[in-house]
């Protein structure tokens, strides 16, 4: 492969000597009077002999005019909330009364807006009532930073209002869905003139996306229908965004014990069930046209984990005891712990280069019994990035349950077997 090419300008830059191939075509915009990147975005591309290859590279802003977060709000499962700085991942000092209060969103100076019953605050000031509040889909609030406006989304209607507006203008429209089937919103994005609805049906857990564009008088029209299903991924959805380059981010959650949706909330774990916890970041292109998923885990693995009646046999079950089934389990392997998903919950922080996802499940290792070693599930409630650049997936904070725990984590079965003697308290620490 050729060196890379430096340009001090924008324009058509052209590669007369490369060898057929597959490539990544990286640009970058600097600030060369300040020395500052304001600009990168990569591609791949395929290069085939006798024949020119075109690529466009769209550039994701790194410059003061995109959009920062300077906080993450973070939710343990008791629905306390909590503030953390994005650079430092510790606790804020800025603080906050939430109360009772959900679905909170940051705006571009740093204010934190929430709805507490019927009413939407800026950090602590009082912004406007919400009618009609009872209402609300799941996720009602969402930011639009390109417009730097405020959407409210009820069950039956999306209300638009316009941020620090004493008399809230508002507008509604109507959803367009099926009522036999039993259709209802979860999530939805706005950035500037387009619109994205999430919505299931009764009985099929997982999500289909409505993108819609709407004109001055917030009028939508509906331009095209995605369902999630069709692109390899199950569960629920958990958050969506639209990112500054206009790319639909989604997560989807899978997680539980016989179900992808129920979690591990004191569930009861049998060997014939199936385990789940996995979970996906879907990218989707503003037309919804085109899709990448990241973090996913695509195969199971075999877990072993049910004491049986059976043989004392001790390469294969506990002395005096009895033999050990298994379970299949769609989990990372223990080696892409930290490249893939337990189970996205939302995300907490964008920035024009980063994605930073809450993500909670467990892992589960075999129990090694010719080494005398239990089995045990290990839970884990962590900060994921996401790189916009190369789609790296990373951990960027694991916290200890003491800490904060986003979900209760806990099932009832002989994950980790309990045996007595030599054998007590020995575990599977990585496979």
């Amino acid at each position: 492969m050729t060196k890379p090419r430096k340009e001090l300008w924008g324009g058509v830059i052209e590669f007369g000597d490369l060898e057929p191939g597959k490539y990544t075509a990286t640009a970058e915009a600097w600030n060369l009077a300040e020395n500052i990147l304001e600009g990168s975005g990569s591609t791949e591309i395929t290069v085939r002999a006798g024949e020119t290859t075109d690529c466009n590279i769209t550039m994701i802003l790194e410059g003061q005019t995109a959009y920062y977060s300077k906080y993450m709000i973070l939710t343990d499962y008791l629905n306390t909330k909590y503030i953390y700085d994005y650079p430092s991942c510790n606790k804020s000092s800025k603080s906050v009364s939430f109360g009772t209060s959900y679905n909170t969103v940051e705006d571009n100076n740093g204010q934190i807006y929430h709805i507490e019953g019927s009413n939407l605050y800026k950090d602590d000031d009082y912004v406007l009532q919400i009618s009609n509040a009872s209402n609300l889909i799941k996720n009602p609030l969402y930011y639009d930073s390109k417009t730097n406006t405020y959407w409210i989304g009820l069950e039956k209607s999306i209300l638009f209002y316009l941020q620090n507006s004493e008399n809230s203008y508002n507008t509604s429209f109507n959803r367009n869905l099926n009522a036999s089937k039993g259709e209802s919103f979860l999530n939805f994005a706005v950035q500037e003139n387009k619109v994205y609805l999430i919505y299931i049906e009764k009985d099929d857990p997982i999500a289909n996306i409505i993108y819609f564009t709407k004109d001055e008088n917030v009028k939508l029209t509906e331009q095209k229908r995605i369902q999630l299903s069709t692109i390899g991924v199950s569960g629920k959805v958990t958050d969506m965004a639209v990112l500054e380059d206009g790319t639909v981010a989604v997560l989807v959650r899978s997680v539980g014990v016989g179900t992808e949706t129920e979690g591990f909330d004191s569930m009861l774990l049998n060997d014939k069930d199936t385990v789940y916890s996995r979970g996906a970041l879907v990218l989707l292109s503003s037309d919804l046209s085109t899709y990448k998923v990241y973090g996913w885990t695509d195969s199971p693995r075999t877990i072993s984990a049910k004491l049986n009646s059976g043989s004392d046999d001790p390469y294969n079950g506990a002395p005096g005891n009895s033999q050990i089934a298994s379970i299949t389990a769609y989990i990372p392997d223990y080696a892409e712990r930290n490249s893939h998903f337990y189970g996205p919950m939302r995300i907490v922080a964008i920035r024009p280069k980063e994605l930073v996802i809450a993500d909670c499940g467990a892992n589960f290792v075999l129990a090694d019994y010719k080494e005398h070693r239990q089995g045990k599930m290990f839970t884990h409630n962590r900060l994921m990035t996401v790189n916009l650049r190369n789609f790296a997936i990373g951990c960027k904070k694991e916290f200890n349950e003491d800490e904060l725990k986003f979900q209760n984590l806990s099932i009832s079965g002989n994950i980790a077997v309990s045996t007595d003697g030599d054998w007590s308290n020995k575990y599977v620490d990585e496979k």
